[in-house]
């Protein structure tokens, strides 16, 4: 495969097919000290192809989400500043169903058709690209064929081409061989509040996640190093200057956190990076957080989140699906050498039910061959499938995806392709949760199953890996996933928080286990997987056919890649220990798993939850969450002893209480 980089010189002047200049190192105009100039940034993040405002879950339209609503906002911000840059943050490619559909078509399509994403942002006008994790996700050549039909420079500044094998994954050393330019300077001509016109070189620098080699090592394994982000940045940024960027504007595709002692290839990032002398703003993203504004960015040292400033230094993140845009307005002041930052005002501004109509006309052809994809049926559900209490019981959309992929796997020792003197294990999470919001879950009731329903039960295009590991290990697995609850008191009178805040993609389901998380014990790790607390143990009475596990014994173990591969620390979980990757994405393996089931039984689907894990509660604790209000929510509430509906939660949804039996 060619390899993904284009330019040969970073600092080279060059100009985009729409004329645009996307590469720059200008001579410099003669400006008096003290003038000052206006530039406005934008920033979308996170769209994970979400086009056009459409609810893939539930096949509706819908004006809370999707570019074209965005779009909307882009125009009235461009009439408000003229002198604009427009950035795209990454996890541009993939998460919906529109992008699965388009890599369902493969590179060669959009090859020849240019992929509509990429036409999308080419109608826009945008100005950089940052890779995000997510665009990995379906292969190297997909990528490179994607971003090949961009009229605008994409850039990453820690992502290298591995010069061999034993030089690619994490590495401290090597600049050569840049997947993408690390940096873009974009020259822009600009009046100041003296009525001149200057030219001002805005130095545009993005990261991504050193994690992508273990997420998508499937694809990137023995191809991708990587570097850590700050290192790139303490790298870079200094080159930027000496090539004349008169400001520098980081696009980390990176969240926010305050480390006690920065680890090298830390996946959370921006606060360190807003250290780094030269950044004059940030626009980043990967949480699916709103800054400044969400709680999750309030009481961080150095950290204001109602202005929207990291250590100083003005930054934004315009949360996930197009919801938001992201707004750093700089006012900038000429010291007779240099320009500096003189003041900033930071917004993330909320879509409103306005949308790009000429936008949403673009998409038609690719929205309705998804759509068409979706309703292909498979089968007919005997009785629906939920997540709704995927983490207080055993549930059946777990059920159904832990039941595909130990099916698969059995085929596959059938083969003989892995060994049969093994047990062979599941491990499935619910995904939708309630994570995003309070209709945030798999909700799949009665009747026809299609494809589209999976895009609602498996939102991520992972493939099936099966890991080898030991009883004692699979204990370890489920302490980690057991970091979805707090810590709960015995014989408190006030009700108390269930859930941690720890994601439901984390909260892996082991089929084929029986246990119990006992919650009056403390967490025995942290989410980073470091043991803070030996002595605990959340998880008991662990037994593997109807007896105490052997520490011992060897298990094989159906997983995705991304837990497979080290995603979310779970201890014993690096990539070591897989011992067959299948290439297979987890939904066509599900997919399959129904029309063989159906087949055999008369069109219908039977989803025969196990009651293997359970809640032990502390005495008279009484425990509660925000969850789903809908009728299937209502109608499983009722099987549940102890479970106890309560008022309306803040922010949509109800409330539930839990009771010690």
């Amino acid at each position: 495969m060619s390899k993904i980089i284009l330019p040969t010189a970073i600092a080279l002047i060059a100009l985009s097919a729409c004329g645009k200049a996307v590469q720059t190192a200008s001579e410099a105009t003669p400006v008096a000290t003290g003038t000052q100039v206006q530039i406005r940034l934008m920033e979308t993040t996170d769209l994970h192809a979400y086009m056009v405002g459409y609810d893939y879950f539930r096949q509706q339209p819908t004006d809370q989400l999707g570019l074209t609503y965005t779009a909307a906002l882009i125009h009235q911000a461009r009439e408000e500043q003229p002198n604009n840059f427009l950035v795209d943050n990454g996890d541009l490619i993939q998460g919906s169903a529109f992008g699965d559909w388009v890599a369902g078509q493969g590179a060669a399509y959009v090859d020849e058709h240019r992929h509509p994403i990429m036409r999308a942002l080419n109608y826009l006008d945008y100005d950089v690209g940052n890779l995000g994790n997510h665009e990995f996700n379906f292969g190297l050549e997909f990528l490179e064929s994607t971003i090949a039909g961009a009229n605008f420079p994409y850039i990453s500044a820690n992502v290298f081409w591995a010069d061999s094998p034993a030089d690619a994954g994490k590495q401290s050393h090597g600049w050569d061989n840049p997947l993408v330019p690390p940096y873009v300077i974009l020259p822009r001509q600009v009046t100041t509040n003296h009525g001149q016109l200057v030219t001002l070189n805005v130095g545009f620098i993005g990261f991504l996640p050193p994690q992508i080699v273990r997420w998508d090592q499937q694809h990137l394994a023995g191809k991708v190093r990587v570097r850590d982000m700050v290192a790139a940045a303490e790298y870079f940024v200094p080159k930027m200057k000496a090539d004349g960027a008169d400001i520098v504007v980081a696009i980390p595709h990176s969240g926010l956190r305050v480390y006690g002692s920065y680890p090298e290839f830390a996946e959370q990032a921006s606060y360190q990076l807003a250290g780094v002398d030269g950044i004059d703003a940030i626009l980043f993203g990967h949480q699916h957080q709103l800054f400044p504004g969400s709680p999750a960015y309030d009481n961080l040292p150095d950290v204001d989140n109602e202005r929207g400033f990291v250590r100083g230094v003005p930054a934004v993140s315009p949360g996930y699906f197009g919801n938001h845009l992201g707004i750093i307005d700089l006012i900038l002041e000429h010291d007779g050498q240099h320009w500096q930052v003189f003041n900033s005002h930071v917004e993330a501004r909320p879509i409103t039910d306005e949308q790009d109509e000429s936008l949403a006309s673009m998409m038609v052809a690719e929205q309705q061959a998804t759509i068409a994809m979706l309703n292909e049926p498979l089968g007919q559900l005997s009785s629906p499938v939920t997540s709704v209490f995927g983490r207080v019981r055993p549930g059946s959309a777990v059920q159904l995806i832990n039941d595909a992929q130990r099916w698969y796997v059995e085929k596959l020792r059938e083969q003989g392709e892995l060994p049969t003197d093994l047990p062979l294990l599941s491990a499935a999470a619910p995904f939708r949760n309630g994570f995003q919001h309070a209709d945030d879950y798999t909700m799949i009731p009665a009747g026809e199953f299609t494809l589209g329903n999976l895009v609602d039960l498996y939102i991520y295009p992972n493939t099936l890996q099966v890991v080898e590991v030991t009883g004692a290990e699979l204990i370890e697995w489920l302490e980690m996933s057991a970091l979805t609850y707090n810590t709960i008191v015995a014989e408190q009178a006030e009700p108390q928080a269930l859930f941690s805040g720890f994601p439901s993609f984390n909260f892996d389901v082991l089929c084929g286990l029986s246990y119990q998380f006992n919650l009056a014990q403390p967490p025995r790790y942290n989410r980073y997987g470091k043991l803070i607390n030996p002595d605990a143990r959340r998880v008991e009475q662990v037994k593997y056919d109807n007896a105490p596990i052997d520490l011992e014994q060897r298990f094989l173990v159906a997983v995705n890649n991304y837990r497979a591969g080290g995603g979310g620390h779970f201890p014993a979980l690096d990539g070591s220990n897989v011992v067959y990757s299948t290439g297979e994405e987890v939904r066509r393996v599900i997919a399959d798993y129904a029309i063989a089931v159906t087949q055999v039984n008369a069109g219908l689907l039977n989803v025969d939850v196990t009651d293997h894990w359970r809640l032990k509660l502390p005495v008279n604790a009484d425990v509660f969450w925000r969850g789903n209000n809908s009728q299937i929510a209502a109608e499983e509430a009722q099987e549940i002893k102890g479970l106890v509906v309560g008022g309306a939660a803040e922010g949509g949804g109800i409330y539930y209480h839990l009771r010690h039996d």
